[in-house]
């Protein structure tokens, strides 16, 4: 399971501006973490970790929104959104392919290449789901969006 991480610097006497930008940037650096793994999709970590970082985002982002411009907030967390939304439908897939593998070891042979059938169907569906995710981390590497959003919220207003 993904930990959270641990974010220094914030202080009584720091303004909460100040304290919701060392969060929010802290986040979407774990976040920004975990995306070669998910790129590579070799281990399933990855993309709940990513998953969990881009939530734990979202969440520091609702409660802080009041600091910043509406505007280009509103941007930068609606690009957050579609990360967790794409992420969640590769780890859905993640989490029943793993399910049915463990399930798999409990079947006699029979009910093994049933099981086995359904893995395979759902490892094509994975293979599908994760186009999406692919073409969004090639969007935002494209539109430079990591650059764009440490800018936001690195920059004191």
């Amino acid at each position: 399971m993904a930990t959270a991480i641990e974010i220094n610097g914030i202080a009584p006497d720091k303004t909460l501006e100040t304290c919701a930008r060392q969060i929010i940037v802290a986040y979407f650096r774990e976040m920004m973490s975990h995306k070669a793994g998910a790129i590579d999709g070799t281990d399933i970590k990855f993309v709940h970790d990513m998953r969990v970082a881009s939530r734990r985002l979202r969440a520091a982002m609702d409660n802080f929104a009041a600091c910043f411009q509406k505007e280009p907030f509103k941007q930068h967390y609606k690009q957050i959104r579609t990360i967790t939304r794409t992420m969640g439908a590769v780890r859905d897939l993640d989490v029943l392919i793993a399910r049915f593998q463990r399930e798999l070891q409990t079947l006699s042979g029979a009910g093994q290449g049933d099981i086995q059938g359904l893995i395979e169907h759902l490892q094509q569906e994975r293979a599908e789901a994760r186009k999406p995710m692919l073409n969004l981390f090639s969007e935002l590497d494209e539109s430079d969006f990591k650059t764009q959003f440490l800018t936001f919220f690195e920059t004191e207003a």
